[in-house]
């Protein structure tokens, strides 16, 4: 076990936690620790929601389905990010295009789309106030090396005959002065709109788990799985926890940037990565909404923000803030999301009067600013599937969403379902998702070519 790789205890305040009700805060089911359980999910975040479910909503599984939770429920990534449900239509299009072909690139297009139709099929279908809205979101770009590059994306996008005609209309660019008054940013030379929409995860993730937990999903927060070992002569799974110990038939990984406490295997295969975010409230309150939600791309990472309806906005990121050391020693390689880097909280100050011309001279307050562990990945895609193969009967991950988990997760818990309930449906995802020895083996973690670049005093970063 990876003992630093395990969730602290006191993590910092997210807004989205802190002005929400849920009936599973601190929740623990009457029925206790379980000595047997036909499966048990680690993780109560929106990954692990969604396997729940595709079990217990979705396909009627007759098991008894366990969910152990670190902290409190919901208290990672999902109840700390940004709010955004969008898909990457053309972003990083060009370099799937030449990984894995045309083929396959338009498939991780179309496969983000469609999952998040599905999730909001399922939003609807139970009645779930999650503040779903739906609009456009703008990207910008802010050098001109992330201009050319994200231009290239689009236009390998726009030429790839796997995607859809239909899709394509859906993705607009514009350049030059165009580009600044369509966009209502302050200097840009090229943007690029496509559809969004912005959630409050935390309502999402926790009001699907209640439905989960009204269909007999057996919740434990704040009960952390210590070890995990595989008990071969009875071919079951031993989990560890401070509260009592429980025999699985099967388990799911669903614990993202924390997945190498629990599979060291994953040590370096996902890193942690932290981000950072704050919600800024207007002083006055007639100020207006912006127009769209946005993403502004900086050579390695991106601010994005999300628009809300009392005037607000939450934005991610911290520009440059942290790429050199040793700021980048507090967000690389860390699962301590009890902190917030000082030069990154200190950049989202006025931040809505340097970017947006609608909220010039308008004064707002930083109320909430917060940390969240994201699981990156080498190629940016998740580890999605069966660990069998690996040494794992039995064992089922989906982790290592690379901060863009939202558009991806809910399928790929569904996926998972078919797998733990053998079902006849086959729920596709695309094929790059899945787990090879490959992907498993690369020597080294690209992200932080990248960061040594950027500053050599960074290669510290890549010693796990």
């Amino acid at each position: 076990m990876t003992p630093n790789y395990f969730p602290v205890p006191k993590p910092s305040k997210s807004y989205w936690i802190e002005n929400a009700d849920s009936r599973l805060q601190h929740y623990r089911d009457k029925r206790g620790i379980p000595d047997k359980a036909d499966t048990v999910i680690i993780g109560s975040g929106f990954t692990g929601t969604a396997v729940a479910a595709g079990l217990l909503l979705e396909r009627r599984f007759k098991g008894n389905v366990v969910m152990l939770e670190a902290r409190d429920v919901c208290s990672g990534a999902t109840g700390r990010n940004g709010g955004h449900l969008r898909a990457y239509y053309y972003e990083n299009h060009s370099t799937y295009v030449e990984r894995y072909g045309e083929k396959i690139a338009a498939d991780i297009a179309i496969f983000e789309e469609n999952c998040i139709k599905s999730l909001e099929d399922i939003l609807s279908k139970y009645k779930i106030d999650c503040l779903l809205d739906k609009r456009l979101n703008c990207d910008t770009f802010q050098t001109e090396s992330v201009s050319k590059r994200m231009m290239h994306d689009y236009y390998s996008f726009m030429s790839n005959k796997y995607v859809p005609k239909k899709m394509k209309q859906k993705v607009h660019i514009y350049f030059g002065q165009q580009a600044e008054n369509t966009s209502s940013h302050k200097s840009t030379n090229c943007c690029v709109f496509c559809p969004t929409a912005s959630v409050w995860p935390y309502k999402l993730a926790c009001s699907l788990l209640e439905h989960c937990v009204d269909k007999g999903l057996n919740l434990q927060t704040n009960t952390a799985v210590t070890d995990v070992q595989y008990l071969r002569d009875v071919e079951k799974w031993f989990l560890e926890t401070p509260r009592g110990n429980i025999i699985a038939n099967k388990v799911v990984i669903a614990t993202n940037a924390y997945t190498a406490a629990i599979l060291p295997e994953f040590k370096g295969v996902i890193v942690p990565v932290k981000g950072c975010v704050s919600h800024l409230k207007p002083a006055d309150h007639s100020i207006k909404k912006l127009p769209y939600n946005y993403y502004h791309a900086y050579p390695m990472e991106g601010d994005y923000v999300t628009a809300r309806s009392d005037g607000s906005i939450i934005i991610g990121g911290g520009g440059k803030t942290y790429l050199k050391y040793p700021e980048s020693s507090e967000m690389i390689n860390t699962v301590d999301d009890s902190v917030v880097p000082r030069k990154v909280a200190s950049y989202f100050n006025g931040y809505a009067n340097r970017n947006y011309i609608l909220y010039k001279n308008k004064k707002y307050v930083n109320d909430y600013t917060w940390t969240g562990c994201m699981g990156y990945t080498n190629d940016g895609l998740p580890f999605v599937g069966d660990l069998t193969n690996f040494g794992r009967p039995n064992m089922y991950i989906s982790a290592g969403y690379t901060g863009h988990g939202m558009p991806r997760i809910w399928t790929c818990g569904a996926y998972l379902a078919d797998l733990i309930a053998n079902s006849f449906r086959k729920t596709h995802i695309p094929e790059v998702y899945k787990i090879t020895p490959e992907r498993m083996t690369r020597s080294h973690f690209g992200y932080f070519d990248d960061l040594v670049r950027i500053d050599p005093r960074n290669m510290i970063l890549a010693k796990f």
